[in-house]
């Protein structure tokens, strides 16, 4: 399982953008939820499934989407943070 941390500019298009990511990829997070912060939102998307490797091009690919100011992801089975 892995979660990802997205930061992405307050924007009403922000968290949609983010969800249509996953959804192009046919990727069905089990968890999605969006917080306000002081500057940006921050987004925390878990995933089911994923390998490590795959997690990682994701977290990379995110920072091309549109509003994302940042992207990270965590590997919940060892708790490593990438």
């Amino acid at each position: 399982m892995h979660r990802f941390r997205i930061d992405a500019i307050l924007d009403p298009q922000s968290l949609p953008r983010v969800a249509g990511y996953f959804a192009q990829r046919a990727i069905v997070p089990s968890i999605m939820r969006m917080r306000m912060l002081r500057r940006h939102m921050r987004i925390d998307v878990t995933v089911e499934g994923l390998e490590t490797r795959q997690a990682a091009t994701i977290a990379a690919k995110l920072h091309e989407v549109v509003a994302v100011i940042g992207a990270e992801f965590e590997d919940m089975t060892t708790c490593r943070t990438k």
